[in-house]
């Protein structure tokens, strides 16, 4: 490593070649990959890694929608939505048909072109009265007088709200029904006998003209199929309007939503095949033939082998993909189009007259009850619709430069694969010759430009070219390559220090730097050290009673405050599990006095605990309390782990045994335990006292157990009650139950919710049921860790 340092500082010739040779290298793979990405993504590939990118670019197109904000729009196109003010003024969901039909009139007075139905009408209106005229006439029918037949069966009539919005369609001949087609998952809730007779109906208005192209003179073409096999959607069944309102239409067209794998509708498709029988057009595709008055023999679709070409209605010949969808240009956000409340019109607050020539969609708008989408504008509060308005929009100017649908075909993919090529190798050519931070700056306008070339071509153009997989090949080549030459122009030495120091203590820093092959060596020694560990109590409960913020900053805060304080006390932090602390003294760097060391660092961090807890309380939030166990011992510490993976940590018995003593704070209510190990090392420097012998769970070694209370300067604040508490145990061991009992609650008397004196108060009450075994040495066995 000296030596190719050395080679790259003074600026051998060869060796600047063999760094531009895999500079070269690097730039093909990261083309190579870029390209395969790419492929699969125009394949269709649903590799997860795939789907990702492609759902990354759309929202990357999305994001063009938002920076291009609202373009012109067709002022001719108008919304009449059911909102709330229609809910409360005019009737609950289902709206009332005799409304809908008072609407129709006025449109028709108002002289709107057209009326497009957003909703579809498949059982007839509830209707008691009716129902009970039908069967007055029927029981009357051979004894009523013709005068008072006639008066039931017209009374019958003016009652049948669905009769009277058949009537209205009639009159005003220029009502477009939607109906909503169902795939093979939802073809059980069809009704077949009135599917039939709706589709008897709507045939009438299916393509008329189907042209088999680009096919060899005199050869065969099954449009079907052809349409079939490239992505062209056939239904397998239909939710149908009633007949009578069907037949009283002017036409009919589909309003299934064409909605990509991450839920927002960026596609509108115009054509679909029902079962094996006809194609039919959209309801955004038909409102334009009969706004238009387009007849038969000026409607006709194209297609050849490769699927669906194009669709043409009098002037208007679309080209669209093989699959018959196409990327629908927003306008803008939601109500870009001129929106009218249907109460509105229907009361005359919206006079008539205000839809003279206009096409009119209706639909639902309320939000209980709106179709609401998820489109590049506004997530999932854009009404569908308004999607429909689009539509239309895009066909009505789709000659018009920005105004039609997007365009994205092979073309549009032959400018990314170019892209790709130049951002893989002719960017790479460059990187291989810049210093680190020109090539950053050469990036990051390269890039600019690019993403602004995009944009411009979306906002004036409505051209969709592919921005990720190119940006991608960009910033990876760039990445990759000038890493690289970081790796080998850069000091090694100030790069791994940096690195390393936010990660571990300055001893290991220091380790490294005075002998950095020990310390990437997997292994370790034995040392005595003193082992901490320190832990949340309750702290499932308390994280159940907070928001992931809230629990994200309570936890920071506390683990932050209690790293620091091991740090300022010399220790070395071995890792988080979770709320508690690992950590231990004595290694890297050597400590005669590591127990010390440990045991003020644990008084320390209760003291800043208490301090945290009074302003987290005073604050109105949650407080913590910990338990803290050490013990010393011969433990081995060092490098844990394989030569690519390790970590600098300690393992042992003795490391166990103070995991398990911090346990045990719980069950004698102090904050912090000591081995008898780490007391023969501290008793001089620190008030303890003997708070049991016991056997630790999975061990059969007993060891003595003593509560850390503070530093030596406190012991007469602790002076009597360390002495009546050995006064106690002393009786206690010697097996005399209430001896032990009344000491015991003479401590509590004085010192009330002394936690080992009540764990041992409880034990004694346990012996005089169940005694111990005789011989007993005062041990105590732990059932539990």
């Amino acid at each position: 490593m000296k030596l190719l340092l050395r080679q790259v500082a003074t600026g051998g010739a060869s060796f600047m070649q063999k760094l531009r040779r895999v500079d070269y290298a690097i730039a093909v793979v990261v083309t190579l990959a870029s390209l395969f990405v790419f492929y699969k993504m125009a394949d269709g590939s649903e590799n997860p890694i795939i789907s990702f990118v492609r759902n990354v670019e759309q929202r990357s197109l999305d994001a063009r929608f938002e920076l291009r904000g609202e373009r012109p729009h067709d002022d001719r196109i108008v919304i009449v939505g059911m909102d709330e003010k229609t809910l409360h003024n005019v009737g609950a969901w289902p709206i009332p048909r005799d409304a809908y039909a008072k609407l129709i009139d006025k449109l028709k007075q108002g002289g709107a072109r057209v009326v497009a139905f957003d909703v579809t009408f498949p059982t007839r209106e509830k209707n008691g009265g009716v129902e009970a005229l039908k069967q007055l006439e029927a029981q009357t029918q051979n004894t009523a007088s013709p005068e008072m037949a006639a008066r039931v069966h017209a009374l019958e009539l003016a009652s049948d709200k669905d009769a009277q919005l058949a009537a209205a369609m009639k009159r005003a001949d220029n009502v477009v029904l939607g109906h909503l087609f169902l795939d093979k998952t939802r073809v059980f809730e069809m009704d077949p006998k009135a599917a039939q007779e709706y589709y008897d109906v709507a045939w009438g208005k299916s393509f008329p003209q189907i042209n088999a192209v680009g096919i060899p003179k005199g050869g065969k073409l099954d449009t079907g199929k052809a349409f079939a096999e490239n992505g062209g959607v056939v239904f397998d069944g239909v939710e149908p309007n009633l007949k009578l309102l069907a037949e009283s239409a002017k036409s009919f067209g589909f309003f299934n939503a064409t909605v990509d794998t991450d839920g927002t509708v960026r596609r509108a498709m115009l054509v679909a095949r029902y079962q094996e029988l006809d194609w039919f057009p959209s309801l955004a595709l038909q409102t334009l033939r009969e706004a238009e008055n387009i007849q038969d023999q000026d409607v006709s679709m194209s297609i050849s082998p490769a699927g669906l070409e194009s669709v043409k209605l009098g002037r208007y010949n679309i080209k669209v993909p093989p699959d018959g969808s196409l990327l629908v240009n927003y306008a803008g956000p939601y109500r870009t189009y001129q929106h009218h409340s249907m109460a509105d019109v229907l009361d005359g607050t919206v006079p008539p007259e205000t839809f003279k020539d206009k096409i009119v969609f209706l639909g639902a708008t309320a939000l209980g009850i709106g179709d609401m989408r998820s489109t590049p504008f506004h997530g999932d509060t854009y009404m569908g619709v308004e999607i429909h308005a689009n539509e239309l929009d895009n066909m009505l100017h789709y000659d018009e430069r920005g105004r039609g649908f997007l365009t994205r075909g092979r073309t549009q993919e032959l400018i990314d694969l170019c892209f790709i090529v130049f951002f893989g190798m002719g960017m790479g050519y460059a990187f291989s010759y810049l210093k680190p931070l020109t090539s950053t700056i050469t990036m990051a306008g390269t890039l600019a430009l690019f993403t602004g070339f995009e944009q411009w071509e979306f906002s004036h153009y409505g051209v969709w070219l592919s921005f990720v997989v190119p940006a991608a090949t960009l910033v990876a080549n760039f990445a990759a390559i000038t890493s690289f030459r970081m790796i080998f122009e850069e000091r090694e030495k100030r790069k791994v220090r940096r690195t390393f120091e936010r990660y571990v203590s300055p001893g290991v820093i220091r380790l490294i730097e005075q002998d950095p092959g020990k310390y990437f060596r997997a292994g370790g020694e034995m040392k005595d050290l003193t082992i901490m560990f320190s832990d949340i109590r309750s702290f499932t409960a308390i994280a159940e009673g907070l928001t992931p913020n809230e629990l994200v900053e309570l936890l920071n805060e506390y683990l932050g405050e209690m790293t620091e304080i091991l740090f300022q006390h010399w220790g070395t932090l071995d890792k988080y599990i979770g709320d508690a602390i690992m950590g231990f003294w004595g290694s890297p760097y050597p400590q005669e006095d590591h127990a010390i060391r440990a045991c003020g660092a644990a008084l320390r961090m209760g003291e800043r605990l208490d301090e945290l807890n009074e302003k987290w309380s005073a604050e109105g939030g949650k407080t913590l309390n910990i338990g803290i166990g050490l013990n010393s011992g011969p433990v081995n510490v060092g490098n844990m782990g394989s030569d690519k993976r390790f970590a600098w940590t300690v393992m042992g018995d003795h490391v166990n045994l103070a995991s398990r003593l911090e346990g045990k704070t719980k069950d004698y209510g102090v904050r912090v335990i000591i081995s008898e190990n780490t007391y023969e090392q501290v008793k001089e420097a620190f008030v303890t006292r003997e708070i049991d012998r016991i056997t630790v769970k999975g061990k059969t070694q007993p060891v003595s157990i003593y509560e850390l209370m503070g530093f030596i300067v406190d012991q007469d604040r602790h002076v009597e009650l360390i002495n009546l508490f050995a006064s106690a145990l002393d009786a206690y061991r010697r097996m005399e139950w209430q001896e032990a009992m009344d000491k015991f609650e003479e401590i509590l008397t004085v010192y009330p919710g002394d936690g080992p004196t009540t764990a041992l108060l409880h034990r004694c009450h346990h012996f005089i049921m169940e005694p111990p075994q005789p011989g007993w040495d005062g041990v105590y066995e732990m059932k539990t860790k």
